[in-house]
C-alpha cells in the first residue's frame, strides 16, 4: 500500500513519532512510507520515508491522488487525553492497530549538510546543554514562566551552581524572546529548518543535559548523553511522553516547575 501517514504538532511530536516507522512499513508491506508534516527536515533523510508532503488545507490536492489512502491518527484527540498512564507511541500504536514499540526515535543527523560544526565555538571548557522554557514553543513573554518551564528563580541557582561549583559552561537551548539566565552561552536556530539539529554534535560531547519536556529532551533521545528530565506533572508525566533512558524528576502545581537544586545536582553523579 502506498499511504501517506499525516503526522501534526510541534517539533518534539515528530520526532518521537520516528519510533513507530518500521512498524508502519511492516504494517504497510512496503520498504518506505511516505509522511505528511509541518517539520519536513525530521523525516527528510530517513532511510524509511519515501515522501515528505508539507500539510495542507482543507482544498483539493490533485497531487496527493498518487497515495491509497491519507491516514491521521490524533493521539490529542482519543483515549490519551483520559489515560494518565498511556504513553503516546502506545496510542498512536493502538489506533494503528500494529504492536507497541521502543520509544526510541530515529533521525539520520549524519546526512543532514549543516552550514558549519558548531561544537567547537561554543565554548573550550567541559559544558552541559539545558532548556529550561519552551512550554509555549517560544510564544510566551521573557518575564512569563509556563507552568512546564522552571521557575525563574530556581535557573538562576542552578546555572550559579553549575558555573562555580561544577566549573561548567551551560549551553542554554532558548527562542529569542525567552528568559536568558545571566552567565550562560544561548543556542538558537530556526525551527523551520535543520539548523535545529546543529545542537546534536553539542549534546553529544556535553557532560549532561537539564531540559524540561521540550525539544532539548526529544534531541537528546537521540543521543546516549545523560539526560536528566523536570516534569510538573500537573501538565504532563514521563509516563506519557517520556522516554526510559532519562532520569525523571517530577512536581505538581499550577505555577511552574519549583523542583529543589539540590535533588537536580545529586542526579548528575548517579549512575545510570
Amino acid at each position: 500500500m502506498n499511504n501517506l501517514h499525516v503526522v501534526m504538532g510541534g517539533i518534539g511530536k515528530n520526532i518521537i513519532f520516528t519510533s513507530l516507522i518500521s512498524r508502519l512499513c511492516k504494517k504497510d508491506n512496503a520498504d518506505k512510507i511516505s509522511i505528511m508534516s509541518p517539520w519536513r527536515y525530521i523525516f527528510q533523510n530517513n532511510k524509511q520515508v519515501d515522501n515528505v508532503e508539507p500539510t495542507t488545507d482543507f482544498r483539493y490536492f490533485q497531487e496527493l491522488e498518487k497515495y491509497d489512502n491519507i491516514i491521521y491518527y490524533e493521539p490529542y484527540l482519543s483515549n490519551y487525553t483520559k489515560d494518565n498512564d498511556l504513553h503516546i507511541l502506545d496510542a498512536w500504536a493502538d489506533m494503528y492497530g500494529i504492536d507497541r514499540v521502543q520509544h526510541a526515535p530515529y533521525i539520520n543527523v549524519d546526512k543532514i549538510e549543516s552550514e558549519y560544526d558548531i561544537s567547537s565555538e561554543f565554548t573550550k571548557k567541559e559544558y552541559c546543554v539545558v532548556q529550561f522554557n519552551g512550554g509555549k514553543g517560544g510564544r510566551c513573554e521573557a518575564s512569563v514562566n509556563e507552568p512546564r518551564d522552571y521557575r525563574l528563580d530556581l535557573v538562576q541557582k542552578l546555572i550559579y551552581r553549575l558555573k562555580n561549583v561544577l566549573d561548567l559552561d551551560v549551553v542554554c537551548l532558548r527562542h529569542d524572546n525567552e528568559p536568558k539566565a545571566e552567565g550562560v552561552i544561548s543556542f538558537s536556530s530556526n525551527p523551520h529548518n535543520d539548523s535545529l539539529f546543529n545542537i546534536i554534535p553539542l549534546i553529544e560531547k556535553s557532560k549532561f543535559v537539564i531540559t524540561i519536556d521540550s525539544a532539548l529532551m526529544h534531541l537528546s533521545a537521540l543521543t546516549n548523553t545523560k539526560t536528566i528530565v523536570l516534569w510538573n506533572e500537573s501538565q504532563t508525566r514521563p509516563q506519557r511522553i517520556g522516554y526510559n533512558k532519562h532520569t525523571h524528576l517530577c512536581c505538581n502545581n499550577d505555577i511552574a516547575i519549583d523542583i529543589d537544586i539540590t535533588s537536580i545536582l545529586s542526579k548528575i553523579d548517579e549512575k545510570d
